[in-house]
């Protein structure tokens, strides 16, 4: 089965729960991005936005796909035309997470709760399994070591006798 042949049609599309929550610009958006896309095999941003929106320039339209493209419910969108696990989608976003310079604490703490509803972030990757927030035993030792050693009275050294340089043998 081709590449092309995976990606779920226009009717598919518009079916989904993710297109439902469009605004009806962005659907026509989705639908003028995608329609071209399975005619011609090239997907084109900017004339899907010049017809979605009535740009007054192609340059406008360039800057406005810019931020259509990067919107998180058109993406969804797009990700189930292209049959896109969630897990890839969920990749994808936080790989553009990580080059956002001015990601904020609202928007990280929304990638974690979507980590955790999907079930992402319950393992870490080199821990042997360990549910996310568990030590592993090795580590815990070495901690609970650590801990014993700095608790510990430091041992002093005796004090040096005193000696007088006057004294003569």
């Amino acid at each position: 089965m081709s590449e092309v042949s995976k990606r779920l049609t226009l009717d598919q599309i518009k079916s989904t729960q993710e297109y439902a929550v469009l605004t009806g610009k962005q659907q026509l958006f989705c639908e003028t991005y995608c329609a071209s896309g399975i005619a011609t095999g090239t997907y084109d941003p900017i004339s899907a936005t010049l017809t979605a929106y009535a740009c007054a320039s192609k340059e406008n339209a360039r800057v406005m796909s810019y931020s259509l493209m990067s919107n998180i419910r058109i993406i969804a969108v797009l990700n189930r035309h292209f049959n896109r696990e969630p897990i890839e989608e969920f990749l994808i976003q936080i790989d553009r997470a990580i080059q956002n310079k001015k990601l904020s604490v609202a928007q990280l703490n929304a990638l974690k709760l979507k980590g955790d509803i999907l079930g992402y972030t319950t393992r870490l990757p080199g821990t042997n399994n360990f549910p996310l927030g568990t030590i592993p035993p090795d580590v815990q030792k070495n901690l609970d070591a650590d801990r014993k050693a700095k608790r510990a009275k430091p041992v002093r050294a005796p004090k040096p006798e005193p000696t007088n340089e006057f004294y003569d043998h």
